[in-house]
């Protein structure tokens, strides 16, 4: 994915800030805007992406973000 791309995320979904602390779970899907990828290996961050969604930029696990469109490309 790239910076821009607009993703799905399904209900009850944990989102964190980036000092790992929960924001909020998601009540039902919604949509987000792909910001970056933390590579692996870096922090408790590993296997994670930042996505703005919900008004804020919020860290999710790679497994729960979709992305959107016809680039769409299974993992």
């Amino acid at each position: 994915m790239q910076e821009g791309d607009l993703v799905y995320i399904p209900q009850a979904v944990t989102l964190f800030d980036g000092n790992s602390i929960f924001i909020d779970k998601t009540r039902k899907p919604v949509l987000g805007i792909f910001l970056r990828e933390t590579p692996s290996g870096a922090k408790w961050q590993s296997g994670t992406y930042t996505i703005y969604t919900q008004g804020r930029e919020a860290i999710i696990e790679r497994k729960h973000v979709y992305p959107m469109g016809e680039q769409y490309e299974p993992r």
